[in-house]
């Protein structure tokens, strides 16, 4: 489970993301990658690498 303090630092939430275009920057989805429960969704090849896109 994510703390507020986490997210309150960050700026960011887990509210979901479908798609990379509604990402604001390569930070972003990482951040979501790592701390979101749908966001391995993100690498949608599995290579380990988020919103490919921006990053």
């Amino acid at each position: 489970m994510i703390s507020h303090k986490l997210v309150a630092q960050s700026g960011y939430s887990c509210e979901p993301r479908r798609y990379c275009a509604q990402i604001g920057s390569c930070e972003e989805a990482q951040w979501y990658l790592h701390n979101c429960s749908w966001g391995q969704r993100l690498d949608r090849d599995g290579d380990g690498k988020v919103c490919e896109t921006l990053c």
